[in-house]
């Protein structure tokens, strides 16, 4: 039996048969030979069913068997209600006739209910059926035919589900350019009538794509058994899943070009993948194994709104395996009450990421031939320009990474004394060593000094005293001026934003001031300070256009006094650290943090422009 587990299904199911009759003598009724045939066909007993037929006892029950697994359904209800009449009906001109035995001297006919789940989450399916009947040697039959169980079906046929998808669109950059290029796939499936052992293809295809098999099987034993039947997608390029796939019995190969590789920013874009359960669980219905969905990235936050909404038909198949007329349902299961029809296309989405940009960030990063990641921003928006990894494994650690700052984040902590009066030209002593509440500090001291040259410098000692003097109150509100009490949106798009930002005692303030002790930030986080500092505002980041335009977010002003002197400050770390190529950056910090096993990193924060 199929695993139905994905399915939603009724809690309890049961056949409502309730009617009088007007006849003196009940066994002169055809109800019993109704309820009895309705009852054993709900509950799963065919055999008993095919007792109350006129039909071959083994074919009938083969057929009325063959119904859930024709339309790979989660459960089957059945009703009937109404009144046993002789001699015609006795409803009124223009009643519903569902539910009413209708008995003309030898026989009769009992019009009943079908809802079958199609397990979407949807409503089910529902259509009325008919039943003639007959009275054998005194006994009540329903005459077979395959109308009994749908109206439309004729000898031979038998019902069917076909699904067709919508074209999955792009992902596109801030200028309306493809961010994703095309690659040759293999579209793996089957022509279902075609297969020879079932369970071995079906076990290969799960081998190999991890994709529950039995709801494999469940897809190709309802599709159509002549049609090509599209299960999974592989890039041509992973050579060892094609291989395995290959030597699969029973399953077809097509190769095609499909827009699937990032060009830039693959660990944002993300890639798609066969729909294996943990995937369905994170996309949802309505898609299911043998669909191709986002495995990670965007093509995972945006499945639907890219791959739109599939659309589902029942069908009548002739005996030569063909579609017989038009589909008897569509979409059942899958359509919500008032949803706006737009909303199951696919479309596109458009990104805030500039080409340029995201291939100098990539071109860095290479360079360096270390792991690494690099966000620029427009420091006037906020919006992502690029988001580039390298040697990151799959996670855009641009977004997510979680590191220790060391003294990039000086200039935060640095813009709350700003913003109170104090100047960058104050002296502020480098010393050797410096204890805050009992935590020791060490630096290269410098006898004459001052806030800016301290920030340039690296002088963690200057800066932890600094912090340590800091009322905790003064440091919420530097945490506020660059938006760190924010839930930012992003569209959801995963990210990391800031912890280990609220010190209470002087020792903790002081190595926050200098990137240490408990706090930890993305490199997204310290791009958007960049910009704060590079245009006195700082602003929620964003970094999709479409469906959520990068409108009406917070935005922070820095001050005048803070944003001066931070310029200030970030003017002399350009001119110490970039002497080589002083144009390259109007303001800098370099400095030395940690990641999450306390290994350092080494940190640049700047901004171009003024």
């Amino acid at each position: 039996m199929l695993n139905k587990a994905r399915r939603i299904v009724a809690a309890s199911v049961g056949l409502v048969l309730a009617g009088t009759t007007v006849s003196a003598c009940a066994e002169q009724s055809p109800f019993s030979a109704v309820k009895n045939f309705l009852v054993a066909w709900q509950v799963k007993n065919y055999d008993a069913a095919a007792k109350h037929t006129t039909g071959d006892r083994a074919k009938v029950a083969a057929a009325l068997r063959g119904v859930n697994e024709q339309l790979d359904a989660a459960s089957l209800h059945l009703s009937l209600k109404g009144t046993v009449t002789n001699g015609g009906s006795t409803a009124a001109p223009g009643a519903k006739q569902e539910g009413r035995i209708d008995r003309q001297g030898e026989q009769a006919q009992a019009r009943f209910q079908v809802r079958i789940d199609l397990g979407e989450n949807g409503a089910l399916w529902s259509y009325g059926g008919l039943l003639p009947l007959k009275r054998i040697d005194g006994r009540w039959k329903v005459v077979w035919s395959p109308a009994v169980i749908h109206p439309s079906l004729r000898e031979g046929d038998r019902l069917g589900v076909i699904t067709e998808y919508p074209e999955r669109k792009m992902i596109l950059d801030r200028s309306g350019r493809p961010l994703l290029k095309n690659v040759k796939t293999d579209l793996v499936g089957v022509i279902p009538g075609q297969i020879r052992d079932i369970d071995a293809t079906v076990k290969g295809l799960n081998q190999a794509t991890k994709q529950d098999a039995a709801r494999l099987k469940g897809r190709i034993l309802s599709a159509p058994p002549l049609d090509f039947l599209q299960l999974a997608t592989v890039p041509d390029a992973n050579q060892a899943v094609v291989a395995q796939l290959q030597q699969v019995p029973g399953l077809v190969l097509q190769i095609k070009d499909l827009p699937q590789e990032p060009l830039q920013a693959r660990e944002l874009i993300g890639s798609v993948a066969p729909a294996t359960s943990d995937l369905l669980s994170k996309v949802g219905a309505p898609y299911q194994p043998g669909d191709t969905v986002g495995s990670s990235g965007l093509q995972l936050l945006f499945q639907r709104r890219l791959a739109g909404v599939p659309t589902v038909k029942v069908i009548a198949i002739n005996a030569a395996g063909k579609q017989k007329g038009a589909p008897l349902a569509e979409n059942p299961g899958l359509v919500k009450v008032n949803e706006d029809p737009a909303a199951r296309q696919a479309r596109t989405v458009t990104t805030t990421i500039a080409a340029d940009f995201q291939a100098r960030a990539e071109r860095t990063l290479k360079k360096f031939g270390l792991p690494g990641s690099l966000v620029t921003v427009e420091g006037q928006t906020g919006s992502v320009l690029a988001a580039a990894n390298y040697l990151t494994g799959t996670k855009n650690v641009a977004f997510e990474g979680e590191y220790g700052p060391g003294m990039t984040f000086s200039p935060i902590i640095a813009s709350s004394l700003l913003g109170s009066g104090g100047s960058v030209t104050d002296n502020q002593p480098c010393e050797a060593t410096a204890s805050v509440g009992g935590q020791d500090f060490t630096a290269n001291p410098a006898p004459k000094s001052n806030l800016s040259l301290n920030l340039a410098r690296g002088c963690s000692t200057a800066f932890a005293r600094l912090g340590g003097s800091l009322p905790v109150t003064d440091f919420a509100t530097a945490m506020k001026k660059f938006g760190l009490d924010l839930q930012w949106d992003m569209s959801q798009v995963p990210h990391f934003q800031a912890s280990g930002i609220t010190p209470i005692t002087d020792a903790a303030r002081a190595e926050t001031a200098v990137g240490l002790g408990d706090v930890r930030v993305s490199p997204l986080t310290m791009a958007l300070a960049a910009g704060a500092i590079q245009n006195a505002t700082w602003h929620e980041p964003g970094v999709i256009l479409n469906p959520d335009p990068t409108t009406a977010v917070n935005q922070r002003f820095l001050g005048t006094n803070a944003y001066n002197g931070l310029k200030t400050m970030m003017k002399a770390g350009a001119k110490m650290h970039l002497a080589q190529n002083p144009k390259a950056y109007d303001g800098a910090v370099v400095a030395t943090g940690t990641d999450a096993q306390g290994k350092p990193v080494s940190w640049f924060m700047g901004y171009k422009g003024s």
